[in-house]
């Protein structure tokens, strides 16, 4: 069944969602970084990171090269068992790089999420491309 679990918490979540990509389209790091778990991992192509400093470290070293960040997503699943979730979704990230050239990537996250004082985390993010435009 994609969406399992209360009707508030799948909003709390989707409002964990629209936090991230809030945080991402304005380069705000320390939003982006509370949507995590102290202890929090993020899995790309790129990277493997785990905890809020690594973490921290890993978004300073993709903006140092980029300007503007649009970054789009969409929940696929919710499944809920207690504190726990498991959430699939899908996104859309455009970046404009320092150099003036574009970056496209659409991919999809497999994450687990806990709450925490009764607030829903990332405590991984799993990211795989699907489709990158890399300018040359």
């Amino acid at each position: 069944m994609p969406f399992t679990g209360s009707l508030e918490d799948r909003m709390l979540i989707r409002e964990l969602y629209g936090r991230y990509g809030d945080a991402s389209w304005r380069g705000d790091r320390e939003s982006w970084v509370a949507c995590f778990t102290e202890e929090g991992r993020w899995v790309s192509h790129l990277f493997d990171c785990r905890g809020r400093a690594e973490l921290l470290k890993t978004w300073d070293g993709l903006w140092k090269d980029w300007t503007n960040v649009a970054f789009l997503s969409e929940i696929g699943s919710i499944e809920i068992a207690g504190d726990r979730a498991k959430v699939r979704s899908y996104a859309r990230e455009i970046v404009q790089l320092k150099t003036g050239g574009i970056f496209k990537l659409t991919g999809h996250y497999d994450d687990d999420l806990v709450r925490v004082q009764g607030e829903w985390l990332f405590a991984s993010r799993v990211y795989a491309v699907k489709i990158a435009e890399v300018p040359s």
